[in-house]
């Protein structure tokens, strides 16, 4: 078995671009080592080898020499002497693991929940504040199907000009949240939110509904 942690360096550019790159060819690294068996790796490379060029191609022979009994690279246009590059040591191998999370999806969709909780916190003391017969659950109700409305948006749709307005709508809520300014202007606030929600929400099942009456037809 082979660390996809491992294999990557003198390959990829980055740890994400193999994991993309398996994703691609089918392969599920094992959990949670996030390994792979020597035939995976085998078509990992000979899958890369259609787009390097340079040393990333000889290294890219040179692995494939090894694993299929050559000592040789397969196209001696790019064979070279130089050696194999060694593994990095733990602290590098950790720094790079760390590098590369930090530019993966899955760190972009925890830094988005971050800042969705934080909006959610800001509308649900709004709610409270301004409507004492909605107590703060209630508030905290709202603002996360509003926030989540973002989401949604963002994974279905993705337009542009409606995460716009929705982004203008949060800034103004965070200025409620910090400043004085009267109950009147947050109720309004508030009121024009959920109907924005309301919305975007059915103009999103509208959207769906439609997908799947052409996929019928």
């Amino acid at each position: 078995m082979y660390l996809t942690s491992d294999i990557w360096t003198g390959v990829y550019s980055s740890h994400q671009r193999c994991l993309e790159a398996l994703q691609r060819l089918g392969i599920t690294p094992r959990q949670p080592q996030s390994a792979i068996s020597v035939a995976e790796y085998l078509r990992l490379l000979e899958y890369r080898l259609k787009t390097a060029n340079g040393e990333k191609q000889a290294e890219v022979e040179r692995r494939i020499a090894r694993l299929t009994g050559g000592t040789t690279a397969l196209n001696p246009a790019t064979a070279t002497s130089e050696p194999v590059q060694p593994t990095p040591p733990r602290l590098i191998r950790a720094i790079q693991f760390v590098a590369h999370w930090a530019t993966s999806e899955a760190m972009v969709f925890c830094t988005l929940v971050g800042a969705i909780a934080i909006q959610v916190h800001h509308v649900a003391h709004l709610v409270h504040r301004v409507s004492d017969a909605d107590n703060l659950w209630l508030g905290y109700f709202f603002g996360s199907v509003s926030e989540i409305t973002a989401l949604m948006l963002t994974v279905h749709q993705a337009k542009r000009s409606m995460l716009i307005v929705f982004a203008v709508v949060q800034c103004w809520i965070n200025i409620l949240y910090y400043c004085e300014l009267p109950d009147l202007t947050i109720k309004i606030t508030l009121s024009g939110l959920i109907a924005f929600v309301i919305y975007a929400y059915s103009d999103l099942f509208a959207v769906i509904q439609r997908k799947k009456s052409l996929v019928k037809s």
